[in-house]
């Protein structure tokens, strides 16, 4: 849990380089990189440009900064959404969010946004993250994740701090629930998930996952109950297919107001019952009131997509996930982590399907908070 109790703060000075001239260097501007406080809570809401991260689950949560900024402060409340910002003459640059996730309380970045002007935001976004890291060092944080997209500009500053990329990911999306061709003999050897199975998951986890992405995760059985989520009031259902009554597949379904996400584990010898995990999985998600549907692939996983277009999902984006450490001992550890790279089968998604949208654009101060992308 972030400590309110801890509040660090950092001086830095940042170059002003003009963003359309790369080679030039103006000025070094001073700042204060610090959590945020009571006071930074209306200028956050004027901040124009925003990145939304952690996809496809910051698409479904309100990620507005002032609203943020304002259920981290507010007194008695679980304080699961720590933000720095950065200040330089009394005026508010930028800010960084996290979301603390899983049994033991890691931090996720959730989106970054900036105001600069003419000048570029990317030593301004290195500042934040490095200003993050050490405060969640003082909370006891051993681990600090990103998911960045390809092409994400925040991506230059994540790599300068640290910030490593250990697998790939794909994601892919509907705007609506797709239709199932589903019949009771498929549902046959799957189930939901109960209580009793997280030890089973687990050993699936372990199973399919490769050995560099465990290290660097290191989550542990906890991590798989129903009870954890990374979507703060989503509700999290799973599903089971068995062969041989071993677990040869799981879809793990977080469902929020507006969309539901699908993390999924295969075994590589049992590919085929995917296709009816799926099926099950869909055909009792669309009994819900309509909402769009994501699921993610991880690089290891990526010649599952054919199922999915088959299922009449599309691209919607790729994005790599990244780690960093509080500690050194263990950082030096992870010099060796390799990224899990998507396979060439890929396919291209067609004019068709949903299309990649990450940024997040409020020039407009009296924006009402931002929308769904």
């Amino acid at each position: 849990m972030f400590m309110k109790a801890v509040r660090s703060s950092n001086q830095a000075n940042v170059p002003l380089r003009q963003s359309k001239q790369q080679g030039t260097v103006e000025p070094q501007i001073p700042i204060e990189v610090r959590p945020v406080a009571l006071r930074d809570l209306l200028p956050l809401h004027s901040i124009a440009e925003r990145f939304s991260l952690d996809l496809p689950f910051g698409e479904m949560v309100d990620d507005d900064p002032m609203s943020v900024g304002m259920r981290q402060l507010v007194p008695f409340m679980r304080h699961d959404h720590p933000m720095v910002v950065a200040r330089a003459d009394r005026r508010l640059l930028g800010f960084a969010h996290f979301q603390v996730v899983g049994p033991d309380q890691r931090w996720m970045l959730a989106g970054v946004g900036a105001n600069m002007g003419i000048f570029e935001a990317d030593p301004l976004w290195e500042e934040l993250l490095r200003g993050a890291i050490v405060t969640a060092g003082l909370d006891g944080t051993k681990r600090l994740f990103a998911r960045l997209p390809s092409g994400c500009p925040v991506i230059p500053a994540a790599r300068r701090v640290g910030f490593t990329p250990y697998v790939a990911e794909s994601v892919w999306a509907s705007t609506l629930v797709p239709v199932a061709q589903w019949s009771w003999s498929q549902r046959r050897g799957v189930r939901r998930q109960t209580q009793s199975d997280v030890w089973s998951i687990h050993q699936l986890y372990m199973a399919v996952v490769p050995k560099q992405v465990q290290y660097a995760e290191a989550i542990t059985s906890h991590s798989w109950d129903l009870a954890v989520q990374s979507v703060p009031g989503a509700r999290v259902a799973g599903w089971l297919a068995e062969v041989d009554q071993q677990v040869a597949a799981y879809a793990r379904v977080l469902s929020s107001s507006t969309a539901h996400a699908i993390e999924v584990l295969v075994v590589p010898e049992h590919r085929e019952v995917f296709q009816q995990l799926l099926a099950t999985v869909f055909a009792e998600l669309g009994q819900l009131p309509a909402r769009r549907a994501y699921v993610i692939l991880r690089g290891y996983q990526s010649e599952l997509g054919a199922v999915l277009e088959e299922f009449g999902m599309g691209l919607h984006l790729r994005q790599d996930v990244h780690i960093k450490y509080t500690t050194a001992t263990t950082a030096a550890a992870t010099s060796n982590v390799n990224l899990s790279p998507f396979s060439a089968d890929v396919k291209e998604p067609s004019a068709k399907r949903v299309p990649t949208f990450i940024r997040k654009a409020h020039p407009d101060p009296s924006s009402d908070g931002v929308g769904m992308p």
